[in-house]
């Protein structure tokens, strides 16, 4: 299954609150990693199934890529161990009474992997190459709110008008129109800083001559098998505590929590089979963590080709699915779901229209639709992820008995996720999305809000496109009354799930293992995995 990066917002109060009960739950899970005296040194291991598409953040948005980006880069902004944003490469930060102009002021003696120091005149630079077409960031429109950005992504403008540098440690932002979740896109890597000279002398290139204001840089990479980060020697920060991190590229779950056992590597996922083992084995047990993500999985159908430019058929694959006997088939691994604001955030929409199993109803639409005889079609997903197959044969069952025949398409995940963000390649996908910022609209507008659909890096992989829809949104995005906001997220999602552009799945049950010598950071509620700060214990 590929996926993105990462509530309804009723108050800061209400948000505040909810979020303690997710710490505290994530704080009694992983009662192992309780709070010590961080020890520096060592050298975290880490097995990846497959490369992942991009470390440069103006293009890595995966859950593969995030957690090992934000070892490399950083931004102004930052989350605290919940959903506060907090000043990260920032010193302080204040915002207009109109909520237009955000002004950032830049911690001294931060500085980049090669030895210059960090100026705001990076962070337009940075912004900038977002906006721009060619860097090809699905970040792009997340943007567009700061003033004359539109324009300079059409080409018009050499520079964006509202990105400003008055000195070398002051950032001016000038949005358009207040954004309620601003402040949260400045924490997204999108937003980090690059070194100007750097990234033009390399271009597209980039990626593999990397330097940023993280705690480590890229001393070793060898392409589908190994990377090794260590230590940035200019980094100011406190965190960061490995003296390197080495990744190794290629092995599926078993091999993982072999490893793990061995103690060749530190922390993978648990499948069903091998968690099966670890609870039965007093010596291992401990070693297993349950952790439940803010995410949605689905089954995108591509508006845009035949036959699911017809929402009858698209609701007949609704009603052609087994949820509960998928959620079974999946063994544990993850809990089924119905919408597309996953029901672990607060202000989840229990009053939600659903789509009841029905087959009979599935092969009327299916007539309605002119398929009495149903129709061909492929279904892609991530090969070498047990979890997907299981899901992908499940599916391909259940469709097949109201007459749909499914072809499946493991694909290797960058190529995947490149196919399934571009217009017109693949018709229907397995898909994940964990929350980038605690609001729904990282789930709903960044998915679903068809003024937002672009050729390539397009994160709405269904390429839904519904008027009404991005009209509430839109509106969403304006406004701070958060009872209002609700209510236009609710009515968006209401409309979308009737319009059946996906086939909602399930949200992850995830259990990890983590070996005993690895100490330090529960996972965080919006980045999940934090490993700048973690520790190995003697």
């Amino acid at each position: 299954m590929g996926r993105g990066r990462r509530a309804a917002a009723v108050s800061d109060h209400g948000k505040a609150s909810s979020m303690k009960r997710i710490v505290f739950l994530l704080l009694c899970v992983a009662s192992a990693w309780a709070a010590e005296t961080p020890r520096r040194g060592g050298t975290l291991h880490l097995l990846m199934a497959s490369d992942w598409r991009n470390l440069d953040p103006a293009i890595a948005y995966d859950s593969e890529s995030t957690p090992l980006d934000k070892l490399l880069f950083r931004g102004l902004l930052d989350y605290g161990d919940g959903n506060d944003v907090v000043p990260s490469q920032a010193s302080d930060w204040n915002v207009s009474a109109d909520g237009k102009t955000y002004r950032f002021h830049l911690r001294p003696g931060v500085k980049f992997s090669h030895g210059r120091e960090v100026e705001a005149a990076d962070y337009v630079f940075s912004l900038e190459r977002i906006l721009d077409p060619k860097t090809g960031s699905p970040g792009q429109s997340l943007y567009l709110d700061i003033v004359g950005a539109p324009e300079f992504a059409a080409g018009k403008t050499p520079h964006v008008a509202g990105l400003l540098a008055p000195d070398r440690g002051t950032l001016v932002i000038e949005l358009s129109r207040p954004c309620y979740i601003f402040r949260y896109l400045m924490t997204l890597g999108f937003a980090a800083a690059l070194p100007r000279e750097v990234v033009v002398r390399h271009g597209k290139d980039f990626q593999y001559h990397m330097e940023g204001s993280g705690p480590y840089r890229v001393a070793e990479w060898r392409r589908g098998a190994r990377w090794r980060f260590e230590r940035n020697p200019h980094y100011a920060g406190t965190d960061g505590w490995f003296d390197a991190v080495e990744i190794m590229i290629g092995g599926d779950a078993m091999l993982a929590a072999m490893m793990v056992e061995r103690g060749e590597i530190d922390v993978c996922r648990a499948g069903a089979a091998t968690r099966i083992r670890f609870q039965r084995d007093p010596r291992l047990r401990s070693w297993l963590h349950a952790v439940t993500p803010c995410n949605t999985c689905y089954l995108f159908l591509n508006t845009e080709m035949k036959p699911f430019d017809d929402a009858r058929v698209r609701r007949a694959m609704n009603h052609a699915v087994d949820r509960r006997r998928l959620e079974k088939l999946m063994a544990g691994d993850a809990v089924g779901a119905e919408g597309v604001v996953p029901e672990s955030m607060p202000w989840s929409n229990p009053g939600r229209p659903r789509y009841a199993f029905d087959p009979e109803r599935a092969r009327a639409l299916l007539r309605e639709a002119e398929m009495p005889d149903g129709f061909k079609t492929e279904m892609w997903y991530t090969m070498g992820r047990g979890l997907d197959e299981r899901l992908a044969q499940g599916l391909q069952q259940d469709l097949r008995n109201v007459g749909i025949t499914v072809e499946l398409k493991p694909t290797a995940f960058a190529a995947y996720f490149d196919k399934a963000q571009t217009r017109r390649q693949v018709p229907c996908g397995l898909f994940g999305w964990y929350q980038d910022y605690p609001d729904p609209s990282t789930f709903l507008d960044t998915l679903l809000n068809g003024d937002r659909i672009t050729e390539e890096n397009c994160n709405n992989q269904a390429f839904y496109n519904n008027p009404e829809v991005n009209r509430r949104l839109n509106e969403a995005s304006r406004i701070v009354d958060g009872d209002r906001r609700l209510q236009l997220f609710r009515e968006a999602e209401d409309l979308a799930i009737r319009d059946a552009p996906w086939v909602t799945l399930y949200s992850d049950r995830l259990t990890v293992i983590c070996h005993p010598r690895l100490r330090g950071d529960v996972p965080h509620p919006v980045w999940g995995w934090r490993y700048e700060n973690m520790w190995l214990a003697e």
